[in-house]
């Protein structure tokens, strides 16, 4: 089962990304995979690396790392690393709980150790540029989400250029943790959408849940939110997720706005049947008219009245001759006229 089988034109596709939301706690990887999917997400992703593969050891901490007291990015992440037969037990945890598992791998290495595992690799907004990365990934031959943060229209291009058209998912994501709402820049998703012709979503990294549930009004047929057990931990992505009762009403609300969304066209819905008999207008008589008139428009009134002809068909009346005397009031009807 590949995530395609998930995405259509009237249902989006959930992502409870886990990252490193976990701390690098594994029982509490896995209890994050169950309880995201006691709220109806389709599919839990994590962040996958191995340390050395993605960090140099000096680069110094950033600032949410140095809070915790790191002196350096490769120490913190080495602390939030799960082993080989970890990311193995976290993808078995989510097929028994009924969700995809879905992965960012950060190194080649990764991508092997995932690819027989994920329904879908995700390609971090920061990698997009990691030509290499990107290569191996595409060999694999699965489908690929890939996040757009920080990039130029240019270096899309070219990391579009490098997947199959029918295995990319493009993500509209503003990388900034969290991100301002004046930035978000939602329009970016019909934009993409007309440029790349194909699956558009939303990586999401600002405050709630509003972005989001906006993203699918515009079009995105693919939503990511991070996930916490604890949004009140002031490090991390912890501040900018969907704790249980923010993903839970986020599944529903994206719910709604599906069914509100309905389909592609316009047509009068099955609940206005009964307005439209109701309150629509139809053709009158505006004065007493003698057999042998022409009607024009001032012998004409639009009423609400439920009978006669539509107001619409005013020009397949005027013109023509009454065969009887019609009485101010009276519906037209095409059986008066010649």
């Amino acid at each position: 089962m590949t995530i395609k089988s998930f995405i259509t034109t009237d249902k989006a596709y959930i992502i409870a990304e886990i990252g490193t939301n976990h701390n690098g706690d594994f029982q509490l990887a896995k209890e994050l995979i169950t309880r995201a999917a006691e709220v109806g997400v389709d599919a839990v992703k994590f962040q996958v690396f191995k340390t050395e593969r993605f960090f140099a050891k000096n680069v110094p901490a950033f600032p949410r790392a140095k809070s915790l007291g790191y002196k350096s990015q490769f120490d913190r992440f080495k602390d939030l690393e799960f082993r080989d037969e970890q990311i193995i037990k976290l993808y078995e945890t989510a097929t028994k709980e009924a969700v995809h598992f879905i992965a960012t791998p950060f190194d080649v290495e990764s991508v092997k150790l995932l690819t027989p595992l994920v329904s879908a690799f995700k390609i971090a907004s920061a990698d997009l540029i990691n030509i290499q990365l990107l290569r191996c990934v595409a060999d694999k031959g699965k489908p690929v989400i890939l996040s757009t943060g920080q990039a130029t229209i240019e270096e899309i291009d070219e990391a579009a250029k490098i997947f199959s058209i029918d295995k990319l998912y493009l993500m509209h994501c503003v990388s900034s943790y969290p991100a301002p709402e004046n930035e978000l820049n939602l329009e970016s998703l019909p934009f993409m959408k007309d440029r790349y012709k194909v699956t558009i979503g939303y990586s999401d990294h600002s405050i709630g849940n509003l972005a989001c549930i906006s993203a699918v009004a515009m079009g995105a047929q693919i939503i990511e939110k991070h996930f916490t057990l604890d949004k009140t931990h002031q490090f991390g992505d912890h501040p900018l997720s969907a704790d249980l009762n923010d993903m839970k009403k986020l599944v529903s609300d994206v719910r709604r706005i599906e069914e509100m969304r309905g389909v592609y066209g316009k047509k009068c819905q099955p609940s206005e049947s009964e307005s439209k008999k109701q309150l629509r207008r139809s053709l009158h008589i505006n004065f007493d008219i003698k057999k042998g008139s022409v009607i024009n428009v001032d012998m004409l009134i639009p009423l609400v009245s439920g009978e006669g002809m539509a107001a619409n068909r005013i020009d397949d009346v005027v013109g023509k001759t009454v065969i009887r005397d019609i009485k101010k009031g009276e519906p037209v009807s095409l059986s008066v006229l010649k």
